[in-house]
């Protein structure tokens, strides 16, 4: 049987788990009061807002062999944006920038870990007061959250951050697709049915249908899916390996990294079939989340909502498989910091189209704020109008990944549609070509014809990464390809 077959036969089966989800969320408990089942569409003035976003999902994996749900029901009703970047690409700094609008250099947000970042930064920061859900809730808007909200965040606390009437989020560590607890008391363990995110995309569903009829629903539903360990549903288990997306590019396994920083040179090769079988058990883990976008688009049309539901599809981050000797995150490369965008909303936004603007995570506020008329002060543009940007800055602090290293220092730069600029607390400088070198195999910054564009690019990214990451500092002068080695 053909790959796109196997794919076709489970989508009754990735719905039906989906559906028992939802029939086990329903027996949970009741809502807190005030709450009724509605099937009546959100005050036209006021439009749903729904966002799915995962963990760590590369742009290859969406697809409409990947993702066929996804690809039916957003890509082909709504727009998918091309160029969708994440400026500092690491789960905590990414969700941050999401729920405020802001960069990392306002929220001052760089890491999962303190004293860098994590949620006890974005608290005692007061930001938790000037998020997308404060102001939504403000407007008169239902607002629920399920699944990963920021790195460090322990509800059983007691704190349930402003904004939330509904925060349903893990209680236990790990990498939560089994074998955890939520916050509504609830624990699970390694059946097929405790699978995470078929869970919380029931918990979700639930919710919508829940919400009180005459009021506009905000629902965000995270998923650890498809984060390392990439574990996919057991529905799922061998779907992709020995196949492959169309979209999916190898990486060069045997790259010559002597151009690269020194923390980049250090690596050994990674073995191709390890490439191959992290790159299929990805893809395996977010089948499931496919699943869970088909279920809430059904759950929307069954409760008269999807009509005036502007619905957002991102992930808060890439990551290698590979590239440059990397299977991690948080630098400044591509593979790190393009991410996959859509979105939907019927009657503003055209059917099947295609927006190649330099989109960001800190569109999202500003673009929902237009749409409801928030009046929200973002860092970023409404990606509903038409307003484009040149660039925008890249920045990170120093990082050590949980796993194996690289480490690597902090780094501030500059990205455009063609060209990526960045610059290292070492003094170490990196800058591509994507015209030419789409795969930043080449290191062009000590090339002589590039030191125009290297000065340029160095100037934009001192003017908009300000003030600078932790441990950061511009060199006063002028690094040289053998100092860099």
């Amino acid at each position: 049987m053909k790959l796109s077959g196997v794919v076709s036969a489970r989508r009754l089966v990735g719905l039906l788990a989906v559906g028992l989800a939802l029939a086990l969320a329903a027996t949970l408990g009741a809502l807190p009061s005030g709450t009724s089942p509605s099937s009546a569409s959100a005050p036209a003035d006021h439009p749903n807002i729904v966002i799915v976003l995962t963990d760590d999902q590369r742009m290859e994996t969406v697809s409409p062999e990947g993702m066929p749900n996804l690809w039916s029901d957003i890509r082909q009703q709504g727009r998918l944006y091309t160029n969708a970047n994440i400026p500092t690409s690491l789960c905590c700094p990414s969700r941050a920038s999401i729920l405020t609008g802001l960069y990392a250099h306002h929220t001052r947000v760089y890491s999962n870990n303190v004293p860098y970042g994590a949620w006890p930064v974005f608290h005692q920061r007061g930001l938790e007061d000037k998020t997308i859900a404060v102001a939504l809730h403000a407007a008169g808007y239902e607002t629920s959250l399920v699944g990963k909200y920021l790195n460090l965040y322990y509800p059983d606390a007691g704190f349930v951050p402003p904004g939330w009437d509904h925060m349903l989020t893990f209680t236990t560590s790990g990498d939560h697709y089994f074998s955890y607890s939520l916050s509504d008391g609830t624990s699970y363990g390694t059946t097929p049915a405790d699978y995470s995110t078929d869970v919380l995309a029931g918990y979700a569903s639930r919710y919508l249908t829940e919400a009180p009829a005459d009021k506009p629903v905000f629902m965000m539903l995270a998923t650890t899916g498809p984060h390392w360990p990439f574990t996919p549903a057991p529905r799922d288990v061998g779907l992709w390996h020995g196949g492959r997306l169309p979209s999916y590019t190898d990486p060069v396994v045997n790259e010559d990294v002597s151009d690269k920083p020194p923390w980049v040179r250090r690596l050994k090769e990674v073995p191709q079939a390890t490439i191959d079988a992290d790159r299929a058990s990805a893809q395996e883990a977010v089948m499931s989340i496919d699943d869970a976008v088909g279920g809430l688009v059904d759950t929307l049309r069954t409760t008269g909502r999807l009509d005036n539901t502007l619905f957002i599809f991102l992930t808060d981050n890439g990551l290698f498989h590979g590239e440059h000797r990397l299977m991690a995150k948080n630098l400044p490369y591509r593979f790190d910091t393009q991410i996959p965008l859509m979105m939907r909303w019927d009657g503003h936004i055209s059917p099947d189209s295609t927006d190649t603007r330099l989109a960001l995570n800190v569109d999202l506020a500003q673009t929902i704020s237009a749409a409801t008329g928030l009046g929200l002060s973002t860092d970023g543009l409404d990606l509903l109008g038409d307003v484009t940007r040149g660039g925008f800055p890249l920045e990170g602090a120093p990082w050590i990944p949980d796993s194996t290293p690289p480490k690597h220092p902090a780094y501030c730069g500059y990205r455009t549609h063609r060209y990526m600029y960045a610059e290292y607390a070492t003094g170490d400088r990196e800058l591509y070509d994507y015209d030419r070198d789409p795969q930043e195999l080449t290191n062009v910054a000590y090339q002589p014809r590039y030191r125009p564009i290297l000065r340029w690019l160095r100037g934009l990214a001192i003017k908009s990464c300000r003030p600078v990451p932790p441990k950061f500092g511009w060199s006063t002068g002028t690094a040289s390809h053998a100092s860099s080695r």
